[in-house]
């Protein structure tokens, strides 16, 4: 721009040089003047307008300078800051790598019951926090914490005609590690230690298609495994086999809690639980060999297989059976008494489940000796998935027979042969929300001279919310 300014300069010199060579020749002198200071007005104008120009270029380079080192603090602190970031976000990656191995899961379960002889409630039964941590890819541990808010509420009187079917207020209901890819050669195992459901007798009693559908326990579950049970469990799989095995506590025969049906009947119920209070030295075997067939034509799919439980009774568990039974001195039937000392208690049986398209069928069947009993529980189950309504039906019959060997003529409840239909409703408000429509239709074989019960029938309808 400096050369720029000279060079103007110089050519102007030569301009106003030639027009005064030019003024001096011409006569009239006067005319000429005036233009040599028009010119010169104007070059002393574009000078400093020149001037300025040099002054503005001065001004940009100055800021020009200014920008580049307000740029580069600019880019420094981006990295600083970048860094500072990076950093927390290093250490939410690593707490994300870290929790993105725990799962935690549950439900909440809301209940309005009806019964025969007793008055219509509200009931919040259940709330479950289920938490699940993958320690690696073949080890997990699980546990699963259950409250109940109206469980401890059983011992006062105005509760006499209804108390939560769930027990303790809250308690662990499972509490287990499970070590995967424990192989047998070509035969995949899987083993788990602690408390958590029977995995090797009958169908699984959870409340899924895979178990017994319904929201409460039918005759048939609460007589024989609607315990978890607290022991080892190897399970194997090859190819469409399936054989399972389990080592465990035992499960203990309830005392005067158990009743069939709605509570006011009075009907007692040989249920079990897994409270064996005493003689613990003594396990329970249990063992299921199942086969899955393949998907076929009528076939979605099709399981079959064959359970066997034995344990021994302990001290509680028979003094419990004798009551129940009516094998005590004094009670209906036995006047003076026949209590049975026999502590054997086996059981085995087959078991179905098929599915194809919107049809279900589930079917159990066991038999066996509780004590000097002997025994045979069954039940059958079809169901109709109605897809487009989200709506599931399903009918249920099972049967609970007794053959006192001793005693045929006993007139203690427990004694009785059951029998149960269930109607069900399964529908779907959400992926995450069931609701439940059940009644429980109980019905009882008693002896002659037992005396009128009352219905001992019972329903009601359950908010499942799961989250």
């Amino acid at each position: 721009m400096t050369h720029a300014v000279k060079f103007i300069a110089v050519l102007l010199f030569v301009s106003i040089f030639s027009l005064s060579g030019v003024a001096a020749a011409n006569p009239d002198q006067s005319g000429v003047e005036q233009q040599l200071l028009m010119m010169k007005k104007q070059m002393e104008q574009m000078q400093k307008k020149m001037q300025e120009l040099q002054s503005q270029l001065e001004t940009t380079q100055q800021s020009a300078v200014s920008a580049q080192q307000q740029a580069t603090q600019t880019a420094q602190q981006v990295d600083q800051k970048v860094a500072e970031v990076s950093g927390k976000f290093k250490t939410l990656d690593d707490l994300a790598k870290k929790f993105s191995h725990l799962k935690i899961n549950g439900y909440v379960r809301s209940r309005w019951w009806e019964g025969d002889h007793e008055e219509h409630s509200f009931d919040v039964t259940e709330i479950a926090f289920h938490l699940r941590y993958d320690v690696s890819e073949n080890i997990s541990g699980e546990f699963h914490l259950w409250f109940h808010p109206s469980g401890n509420a059983t011992g006062r009187t105005e509760f006499s005609n209804y108390s939560n079917w769930a027990g303790p207020t809250t308690f662990f209901e499972s509490a287990f590690a499970e070590f995967r890819n424990l192989n047998i050669g070509p035969v995949e195992g899987k083993l788990i230690v602690g408390k958590t459901r029977n995995m090797a007798y009958g169908i699984v009693p959870g409340g899924t298609y895979d178990g017994r559908v319904s929201s409460d326990y039918s005759l048939f579950h609460v007589e024989n495994n609607i315990s978890r049970i607290t022991g080892i469990q190897y399970l194997t799989k090859w190819q469409q086999w399936r054989w399972n095995f389990a080592v465990f506590n035992g499960y203990g025969i309830n005392g005067d809690g158990g009743r069939f049906g709605a509570r006011p009947a009075g009907i007692r119920q040989l249920g079990v639980g897994q409270l064996n209070l005493d003689d613990n030295h003594n396990k329970a075997f249990s063992s299921r060999l199942g086969y899955v067939f393949a998907k076929q034509a009528f076939i979605d799919k099709l399981e079959i297989g064959a359970s066997y439980f034995t344990q021994k009774l302990s001290d509680n568990d028979l003094s419990n059976f004798n009551s129940i039974m009516g094998r005590n001195a004094g009670m209906q039937g036995n006047f003076f008494g026949n209590p049975s000392r026999a502590r054997s208690d086996r059981r085995g049986g087959m078991d179905l489940a098929w599915d194809y398209g919107p049809y279900a069928v589930k079917a159990e069947y066991l038999r066996g000796s509780v004590s000097d009993v002997t025994s045979d529980w069954w039940y059958a189950m079809v169901g109709y998935k109605l897809k487009p309504l989200r709506m599931d039906f399903w009918l249920r019959y099972s049967e609970a027979n007794y053959d006192q060997k001793t005693i045929r003529d006993i007139r203690g409840s427990g004694a009785w042969d059951k029998k149960q239909w269930t109607p069900l409703i399964v529908y779907h408000l959400h992926p995450m929300v069931d609701l439940f429509f059940e009644y429980y239709l109980n019905d009882v074989d008693k002896p002659r001279n037992s005396g009128n019960i009352k219905d001992n029938n019972y329903g009601f309808v359950e908010l499942i919310v799961k989250y």
